[in-house]
């Protein structure tokens, strides 16, 4: 038996991972094990799904990667036809785009199960994220739920962190005023804000912007992790086909494409890349914290 999980949703992949994972040691003697295919053989796949366990169990084999692995995925077309009557599981588990024309594709769907997880449409996020608020023994009202599927738009990851930490702040129902309170979107807004001055070349403004952080008592770090996070965020919207189906809310997304039309692709790699030396530096002690935010700006 051959299962792919694959999508750009990776929390609902993980999920259902972690289910069938369950779900199979539920079996009495089933042998789980893990291989990521990086740097596998075929051989060695061969080895897995096809040779015994030495108590003659049942296999349950996770292999992550295999998209990435061009040779594998050619010996796997033309020599493992045996592997979709292996009473064996393999599950191929994917982070990684891929196409529906690719070869391992075509090869599993002929005889396997495969199981693709997209962003949630919007009604069926607020239905995802009311249902998790739920299960938490948590409450929220509609302009509430409304503003956190916001906020936090379709990364499933930090909507649990969210839901977690606002239903552990909130006494009764969560409100607007908490969301806005915990999440912290008003230093968001002024990274924006920091960032615009940045595209702007107004390299005294965003100075100043960062420094009214740090008068805040804001760490160089975290201002640092922010603007890093939104110029990738700019990067992932600047080569999606279509910026509004990428995992950003739609708030970052509309944010992110505009302040990415000022930015060539390879000027927004370059300044990431930039933002991140300066990082390693100061946590390094190469770079005196005091002055770097003077250093990032000057050299981007």
């Amino acid at each position: 038996m051959i299962i792919l999980l694959y999508g750009k949703d990776t929390y609902r992949s993980k999920q259902r991972l972690n289910e069938l994972k369950q779900e199979f040691k539920n079996e009495s003697g089933i042998n789980e094990r893990f291989l990521d295919a990086k740097n596998l053989t075929f051989e060695e796949l061969k080895n897995e799904v096809l040779g015994l366990s030495f108590f003659n169990e049942k296999k349950l084999i996770i292999v992550e990667n295999v998209f990435l692995n061009k040779t594998l995925k050619e010996e796997i077309k033309e020599k493992g036809k045996d592997f979709l009557t292996s009473e064996n599981i393999i599950i191929f588990y994917e982070q990684n785009k891929i196409l529906k024309a690719d070869l391992l594709y075509s090869f599993i769907r002929k005889k396997g199960t495969i199981e693709e997880f997209n962003f949630l449409e919007e009604e069926e996020l607020k239905n995802w994220v009311l249902n998790e608020i739920e299960k938490e023994g948590g409450m929220i009202g509609d302009s509430a739920l409304n503003l956190l599927c916001e906020y936090a738009g379709n990364d499933l990851w930090r909507q649990k962190n969210e839901i977690s930490k606002l239903i552990a702040f909130s006494k009764e129902k969560i409100t607007e005023k908490e969301i806005k309170l915990l999440i912290n979107i008003e230093t968001e807004l002024n990274i924006f804000n920091t960032v615009e001055a940045i595209a702007n070349n107004d390299k005294g403004k965003a100075i100043r912007l960062i420094k009214k952080h740090l008068d805040k008592g804001e760490s160089i770090f975290g201002i640092l992790a922010l603007i890093s996070i939104q110029f990738k965020n700019m990067i992932i919207v600047k080569t999606a086909e279509d910026y509004r189906r990428t995992s950003l809310s739609p708030f970052l997304q509309r944010k992110s494409f505009y302040q990415s039309e000022k930015f060539s692709l390879e000027d927004l790699k370059r300044i990431y890349a930039k933002i991140v030396e300066i990082d390693i530096s100061v946590k390094t002690g190469k770079i005196d914290e005091k002055i770097a935010i003077e250093t990032l700006i000057l050299n981007i």
